[in-house]
This record gives structure tokens, C-alpha cells and sequence, in this order.
């Protein structure tokens, strides 16, 4: 079972370290991100060690049999060791934040070597144990030592790391956020329960009970699940970007695509974290190429087929704006110039307070806000790309216009 469950385990917690990576790789200066990215490695190498096939080979490789044990618990003290440096960051200024990371780290440092020692000194160096490691020698008083450094460090990194989602999530305003701050508690409880299973097992050891199958399979499975939880927690709160950048390759790269022959040569000085970013600060730039081929007659038009469709909102105005595009795009496949150059994408569409404010901050202005530029972008490329009938409309209205009386 855990030969399958493990490797599962491990692809789930890569996935999540290579995710959070990414983010961490945008901003290293962050140390909540840096220390989450590392928490999600030390337990993917956890998870690593314990593959029964791993634990063996490693075992043969250093001619310590159950050497892997120590490589899993330190490196699950490790990922809690990491949660807490997050969580310290979370609850105090950078100031205090620093210190405070510091001597935990020390008292991280002093738990593995405590547990390097008990585990050296153990007589648990005869035969592999894959599964049974705690069950077996959990009447040795060195590897009682080796497993209460172990579960009570691995413990405390899991309260503080649930104490600190449950402060969070009363503030999360994002959903995502609050997903995923609520569920790092339930992934703990899992974690705790883990603990708990193994003193329970040990002491039952102690008093002549059997508790092996308690030891060696509900507890890992508890381990797991908990495990499993807080990983998908601590992604959550990344899928709005996930879905921001999705939205952009498929609605807004289009509309650039169908600008480009506006300006061929069109150079992006602009240096941004993401590439969604990059494609909306083109696509704005060539927009502004496109300003001496939009006709203002086009305006009422397009409003009057969205009216007659029954859009509204955001729809209508982003509709509205599609049209206006593709028919400045015609324009300049003709050579035609109707407008005056002065006329600005979406500054006539409706649109009104915030959303409209936005397009005409200049891009130094700190209340320019991007995301909020990146949805009405997307909105207008989507009814732009598919196109929207309102848009098929407006055009085969304008052709008709155009085309010479007989």
C-alpha cells in the first residue's frame, strides 16, 4: 500500500513545491514565500525517504540499514521548522520577523542534532525496518528520546502554522485565500492526530500492550492525509493567478496577435513579473497605434446592436469596445483613417468610475492597477476573438454602409 501511497504523496508535494517556486522566483525577497517553498521540499523529501524501495537503497548504499528513518523525521522537522519562520513572518514586522527566524532556526539545529545522536547511539542498526521502525525499537529508551525530540518539534510546527491560518482567515478577502487558510487547520488536525497515534503506540509498548498496526499504518495514513491537506492550502491561494494567466493566453494574446500588424517592430521596454503582464502592456501600446483608425460613428452603432442583444455591464462595454476594434482594424487593412487620434479605447464605452479611471491613469501612477486593466482587457478580447454576434453585426452593418448604391 504505502510502496503506492508514498510516491502519490511525493508527486503531490513537487507539484506544490514547483508551483510555489515559481512564485517564490518572482520575488526572493519575500520570506513567507521562501519559507513555504522550502517547508513543500523538505516534506516532498520526506516522502521521498520513505518510499519503501528508496529506504532500502539507501540503506544498502551507506551500509545503514534504516539510516532513511533519520532522513524522513529530520526532514519533516525541517518542513515545520519552515512553517514556523512563514508563520513568524505572517504575525510580526520584518524587524521582529528576523530574530525571532533566527532562534528558530537554532532550536531546529539542536533538535536534529539531538536526534542524530539518539539515533546513532540506538542499537537499531541490525536490520532494515521500512514500516515497523517506531513499532520495533519503541522500547529502546535512545529511540524514545529520538522519536519525543521528533514529534514534539514536528507538533509545535503544526499549531503555530494553524494558529496562524486561523488568525488569517477572518482578513482574507480573496476566496481562494480563505480556502486555503482553512484548510491548513484541517490538514494539522490530520498531522496532530499522527502524533498522537505514535505516543499512544510507544506508550502501549511501554506497558506490554500491542499497538503495533497503530504505529505502522493509521498513523502514516493520518500523516499523509494531513500532509496532502495543507499542500493544497498553501496552493490555493496561487490559483487566481493560475486562472488571471489562462484568461490571458486565451483571450488577450489573441487580441494582440490581431494588433501586431499595426506596428510590426513594436519593441516591449516595459520589464514585468509575468507574462501576462507583457502582453497586456503591448496590446495598450498598440492600441494607441490604432487610435487614428477608430471611427467615432462606429460608437452609436455598436451600442445600439448591444442594446438590441440585451447586454449590460461589463459585457456590453466590453463588447461595445471589440467592435470598435475591429472595425479600426478594418479601417487600417484599408488604408482608411477616420478618426481624429485623439479617441482612446474604452474612454467612450460606458464604463464608468473605477473601471474607466483605470485606462487613463499613466503607467507611472502607483493607482494604476494592472489586474484590474488585465480583466477589462480579457473581457474585450473575448468578445474579440470569438466574435461576440454584436461584433459580427456592427461590422456587416458598416460593410452594408460602405458598400456603393446601385
Amino acid at each position: 500500500m504505502f510502496a503506492v501511497l508514498y510516491p502519490l504523496a511525493l508527486l503531490l508535494q513537487l507539484s506544490a513545491f514547483a508551483w510555489k517556486l515559481r512564485d517564490f522566483l518572482r520575488d526572493p525577497r519575500d520570506p513567507r514565500l521562501g519559507a513555504i517553498t522550502l517547508a513543500l521540499l523538505f516534506v516532498a523529501c520526506g516522502f521521498n525517504f520513505a518510499i519503501p524501495g528508496v529506504y532500502l537503497a539507501v540503506g544498502a548504499a551507506s551500509g545503514v540499514p534504516n539510516l532513511s528513518t533519520l532522513a524522513v523525521y529530520s526532514s519533516i522537522v525541517l518542513c515545520t521548522a519552515s512553517l514556523q519562520v512563514c508563520s513568524v513572518n505572517l504575525a510580526r514586522p520584518r524587524e521582529e520577523a528576523q530574530p525571532a527566524g533566527r532562534v528558530l532556526v537554532l532550536g531546529t539545529a539542536a533538535a536534529l542534532l539531538v536526534m542524530a545522536g539518539a539515533f546513532a547511539l540506538a542499537p537499531v542498526h541490525d536490520e532494515p525496518h521500512v514500516l515497523d521502525f517506531d513499532a520495533h525499537y519503541s522500547g529502546v529508551p535512545a529511540v524514545v528520546l529520538f522519536l519525543a525530540v521528533y514529534l514534539g518539534a514536528y507538533s509545535l510546527g503544526l499549531v503555530r502554522s494553524a494558529l496562524i491560518c486561523l488568525r488569517i482567515r477572518p482578513h482574507a478577502r480573496e476566496r481562494w485565500l480563505r480556502w486555503g487558510v482553512s484548510l491548513v487547520p484541517v490538514g494539522v488536525v490530520f498531522g496532530l492526530g499522527y502524533s498522537v497515534l505514535k505516543v499512544v503506540a510507544v506508550a502501549a509498548t511501554w506497558l506490554g500492550a500491542d499497538l503495533d498496526v497503530v504505529s505502522t499504518v493509521v498513523a502514516p495514513l493520518s500523516a499523509t492525509a494531513g500532509a496532502s491537506v495543507m499542500a493544497v492550502g498553501y496552493v490555493l491561494p496561487s490559483v487566481p493567478r493560475l486562472l488571471r494567466r489562462w484568461r490571458a493566453r486565451r483571450y488577450l494574446r489573441p487580441l494582440l496577435k490581431a494588433l501586431r500588424p499595426l506596428d510590426p517592430e513594436l519593441v516591449r521596454n516595459t520589464r514585468l513579473e509575468s507574462a501576462e503582464y507583457r502582453w497586456l502592456i503591448a496590446t495598450d501600446d498598440l492600441l494607441r497605434e490604432l487610435r487614428p483608425y477608430l471611427d467615432p460613428a462606429v460608437v452609436p452603432v455598436a451600442e445600439r446592436h448591444a442594446d438590441r442583444a440585451g447586454l449590460t455591464g461589463e459585457q456590453r462595454a466590453a463588447t461595445v469596445e471589440a467592435a470598435r476594434i475591429a472595425a479600426g482594424l478594418r479601417a487600417h487593412a484599408a488604408g482608411r483613417r477616420p478618426g481624429s487620434g485623439s479617441d482612446m479605447i474604452r474612454e467612450e464605452s460606458g464604463m464608468d468610475g473605477s473601471a474607466a479611471a483605470v485606462w487613463r491613469f499613466p503607467e507611472q501612477d502607483p493607482h494604476r492597477d494592472l489586474a484590474e486593466e488585465l480583466h477589462w482587457s480579457c473581457l474585450i478580447g473575448k468578445a474579440f476573438q470569438e466574435p461576440h454576434p454584436v461584433v459580427r453585426e456592427v461590422l456587416a452593418e458598416l460593410d452594408e454602409d460602405r458598400s456603393p448604391a446601385p
